[in-house]
C-alpha cells in the first residue's frame, strides 16, 4: 500500500491532486441555494402577514362567483362611446410610444460605444434611459394630468416618457450590434458620421428596433387602460366608473371589450412580427445589379413596416392632441406642476407611512411568491422540453396568454369587487398574484425552451428518473434566469400599490387616492418617494445577485 492509500485508509483526506466529489462552496453556489430559501421564508412571511389562507381564498372565491353571476350578461349602455374610447386609448397608445420612439432612437445613437461622440455624452444618454425606466408610468400620468388636466395628452407623454428606459436600452444594444465593418465601408467612400450611421448602421438595427417598437405598443396599450383610470381618458376611466357604481354588467362588457382589443393588438403585433423576422431570413443572395441596393423581401418589409408606422402613428398624434403647438403648454404646465408635487409634505401621512410601506411590501412579496410558484408550474407545462404531452404543452399556453390578456387595473377591479376594499390587501395580492403567474410563465416557458440537452442526456445516462431530470437539468439551468424574473416581477408588484391606490385597496392606497383627489399633490410625492427607495433596493440587489449567479 502505498503512502497516498494508506493516508486515505485512515482517513486522512485525500491524496494531493485528488478531485472532491462535492465542488467546493464559491459565491455563486452559496447564492444560488441561498436565494431560494430567503425568498420562500420571506414570501411565506408576507403570505401569513396579509392573511391569505385557504378560509379566505375559498371565501373569495364565492364571493367571485356571486359578482360573476351579477355581472351576466355583460350590456353595454353607449356602444359607439365605448369604441370611440377604445379608438382613442389605442390612439394614446400608439402616440405615446411612436414619441418613446423617436426619443430612444436619439439616445441610443449617444449612448451605444460604437456610434456615442464621447464617453460623458454616453453615460448622460444612459442616466436618462434609466431614469425614464424607473419612473412608473402612472406617476408620469398623474403628474401631466395635474399639468395639462384630463384628457389623452398626459396619458400620451407618461407612455411616451416611460416607454423610453425599455425602448432606449434595447435600441441600444440594437446599435452596438450592428457590424461596424459595413460602417467602415461606407465612410471610406468619403461619407460624414451622419452618413455612415444613417447608411450602414441603422439598417441593420431597423428590423430589432421595429420588432421591440410593436411589442412594447402590445405593453402599452395595456397600461392606458391604467392610465386611464388617473384622469388620462380613454376606456380606463368607462372601467373604473362602471365598477365605481356597482354596475357589473356594464363594467363585464366593457371589460370583454377590452380583452378583445388586447387579443387583436397582440395577435397583429405577433403578425407583423414574425413577418419581420421571416421577410430578413433569405435562402440566398440576391444579384447585384450596379451600385444599387437591392430590394429584398427583409427590405420590403422594413420600409412598408416604418412608413406606414409613421403614417399610423402621426395620424394616432393627431387624435390625441400630441402635436407642436401643445408643447409651449405642456412646458408651462409641467412647470408649475413641478410647484404642487416638491417639495413633499410628509406631516399629513406620518403617522401611517410606516405601517403603510409594512403592507406594501407584504402585498408584493407575497404576491411575487404566490405568483412565482404558479407562472413556474404553468410555465414548465407549457414548455416544449417538459410538458408531458402536446395538448397539456397547448392548454398551459391558452391560460397564460389569457391571463396575459387581462390588465392589471382589471384584475384588482374584479378581486376588490369581490372580497370588500375591507379586504383590500387579500385582494390586491391575489390580483398581483395571477398577473405576476402570466408573465412568470412565459418566460419561464420561453427559458425553458432554450436550455441545453447536453446536461439532461449525461444525467438521463445515470438512470435517473422524470423527477431527478427536472430537479437537475431544467430546475438547474433555469436558476439565474428564474432569479432575474422573480426580482423584476418584486420590483413591478412593488410599483403596483399605486394600482392598488386608486380603488383604495390597503391603508396607504385609500391614503394615496385620497390625496390625488384631493389635488394634494406634495403629499402624493411624499407617498411615491419611499417606495421609490424600496424599489431602489430592490434593484441593487437583483444586479448583486445576477453578477453572482453570471
Amino acid at each position: 500500500m502505498t503512502h497516498g492509500s494508506a493516508t486515505r485508509a485512515r482517513g486522512l483526506g485525500p491524496a494531493a491532486g485528488a478531485v472532491p466529489l462535492t465542488p467546493p462552496p464559491s459565491a455563486r453556489r452559496i447564492a444560488a441555494w441561498a436565494y431560494p430559501v430567503v425568498f420562500a421564508g420571506l414570501g411565506l412571511l408576507a403570505v401569513q402577514h396579509v392573511g391569505i389562507g385557504l378560509a379566505a381564498l375559498a371565501e373569495g372565491g364565492d364571493a367571485m362567483g356571486a359578482l360573476l353571476a351579477r355581472a351576466w350578461t355583460p350590456t353595454l349602455a353607449a356602444p359607439a362611446t365605448t369604441f370611440a374610447h377604445v379608438l382613442d386609448t389605442l390612439s394614446m397608445t400608439i402616440a405615446g410610444t411612436a414619441l418613446a420612439v423617436a426619443a430612444a432612437t436619439v439616445l441610443a445613437v449617444l449612448a451605444a460605444r460604437n456610434t456615442t461622440p464621447g464617453p460623458a455624452v454616453r453615460s448622460l444618454a444612459l442616466a436618462m434611459i434609466v431614469g425614464c425606466r424607473a419612473i412608473p408610468d402612472i406617476v408620469f400620468a398623474i403628474f401631466f394630468v395635474a399639468a395639462l388636466g384630463i384628457g389623452p395628452l398626459p396619458g400620451v407623454l407618461a407612455l411616451g416618457l416611460h416607454s423610453i428606459g425599455m425602448l432606449g436600452k434595447l435600441f441600444t444594444e440594437a446599435v452596438e450590434a450592428a457590424d461596424d465593418g459595413i460602417g467602415e465601408a461606407v465612410a471610406a467612400t468619403g461619407a460624414g458620421p451622419v452618413r455612415r450611421l444613417l447608411a450602414g448602421i441603422f439598417p441593420q438595427a431597423v428590423p430589432s428596433m421595429v420588432a421591440v417598437t410593436l411589442y412594447r405598443i402590445d405593453i402599452n396599450f395595456r397600461a392606458s387602460v391604467l392610465l386611464g383610470a388617473v384622469g388620462a381618458g380613454g376606456i380606463g376611466m368607462d372601467l373604473r366608473t362602471a365598477f365605481g357604481f356597482t354596475d357589473y354588467r356594464e363594467a363585464l362588457g366593457i371589460s370583454c371589450v377590452v380583452v378583445a382589443v388586447v387579443f387583436l393588438v397582440e395577435a397583429v403585433s405577433l403578425g407583423l412580427r414574425s413577418l419581420l423576422i421571416g421577410g430578413g431570413r433569405a435562402s440566398g443572395l440576391p444579384p447585384v445589379r450596379g451600385t444599387r441596393v437591392p430590394w429584398t423581401a427583409g427590405r420590403t418589409v422594413t420600409h412598408v413596416a416604418v412608413w406606414g408606422g409613421l403614417l399610423v402613428a402621426a395620424v394616432a398624434c393627431w387624435r390625441s392632441g400630441a402635436t407642436p403647438d401643445a408643447a409651449p403648454a405642456t412646458a408651462a404646465g409641467s412647470l408649475r406642476a413641478l410647484t404642487e408635487f416638491f417639495p413633499p409634505d410628509f406631516a399629513p401621512v406620518l403617522d401611517i407611512l410606516g405601517p403603510g410601506l409594512a403592507e406594501v411590501c407584504a402585498i408584493a412579496m407575497a404576491a411575487t411568491f404566490l405568483g412565482v410558484l404558479g407562472g413556474l408550474v404553468l410555465g414548465l407545462l407549457a414548455a416544449r422540453t417538459v410538458a408531458p404531452h402536446p395538448a397539456v404543452r397547448a392548454a398551459a399556453r391558452a391560460a397564460l396568454a389569457f391571463l396575459r390578456s387581462i390588465p392589471d387595473l382589471l384584475l384588482v377591479l374584479l378581486f376588490v369587487a369581490a372580497f370588500g376594499i375591507a379586504e383590500g390587501a387579500v385582494a390586491g395580492t391575489c390580483a398581483l398574484s395571477l398577473f405576476t403567474a402570466s408573465f412568470v410563465g412565459k418566460l419561464v416557458a420561453d427559458t425553458a425552451e432554450e436550455i441545453r440537452p447536453g446536461p439532461k442526456e449525461a444525467i438521463l445516462s445515470t438512470g435517473a428518473g422524470r423527477v431527478q431530470e427536472l430537479l437537475y437539468t431544467v430546475l438547474g439551468q433555469l436558476t439565474p434566469r428564474l432569479t432575474g424574473h422573480s426580482l423584476y416581477a418584486l420590483d413591478v408588484n412593488l410599483r403596483s400599490f399605486l394600482v392598488l391606490g386608486i380603488v383604495g385597496a390597503g391603508e396607504i392606497g385609500f391614503a394615496l387616492s385620497r390625496h390625488i383627489r384631493s389635488l394634494d399633490y406634495d403629499v402624493v410625492t411624499a407617498i411615491v418617494l419611499p417606495i421609490f427607495a424600496i424599489v431602489l433596493v430592490v434593484e441593487l440587489v437583483s444586479a448583486s445577485l445576477r453578477g453572482a449567479l453570471r
